[in-house]
């Protein structure tokens, strides 16, 4: 089934109810997030952080997969296109690797199937891609959009490009 982004949004303020920072945890827990905007403001509520929280659902009412059902993406994407996923997937390890970071914190397998099949010739293309931001394409962007370079013009790269950012 297609996922579906929804849109939630919460209010914390420094000072308020530990309930309503647990029922964003919760909140967090049991869905599929796909991206999460925090900013601080100061409104009719009072100061605090409004979190808009981006996050899937696959349409029959339900939340997100669980770790049991994850995508298989051998059976979503081309041979070509899997090819292509799994280039990226070395090239995220190995960029994690560099920062410690754990992988999805460059970028996660949706965002890397999504690459695949926009194929992003520009900063501006991975940022249409679902919860890419300025900061990972400011970080990371280079990188991969060098890799979908070569991946074009035939050559193999087997060096991890640093970004220029």
């Amino acid at each position: 089934m297609a996922l579906l982004t929804q849109y939630a949004s919460f209010f914390i303020s420094p000072f308020g109810e530990k309930s309503v920072t647990d029922e964003l945890n919760l909140f967090l827990r049991s869905h599929r997030i796909v991206n999460v905007e925090k900013k601080l403001i100061d409104g009719e509520r009072g100061t605090g952080w409004v979190f808009i929280i981006e996050y899937g659902n696959d349409g029959g009412g339900k939340s997100a997969p669980n770790a049991s059902q994850r995508i298989d993406y051998r059976e979503v994407l081309s041979a070509d296109e899997y090819a292509l996923f799994d280039k990226l997937r070395e090239l995220r390890k190995e960029l994690a690797e560099k920062s410690s970071i754990p992988v999805y914190a460059v970028f996660t397998n949706d965002q890397l199937a999504g690459m695949v099949k926009k194929n992003p010739k520009t900063a501006k293309d991975l940022l249409s891609i679902s919860g890419i931001g300025d900061a990972r394409v400011k970080q990371y962007g280079e990188a991969f959009l060098n890799l979908f370079m070569a991946e074009q013009t035939g050559e193999a790269s087997n060096e991890t490009a640093e970004p220029a950012f």
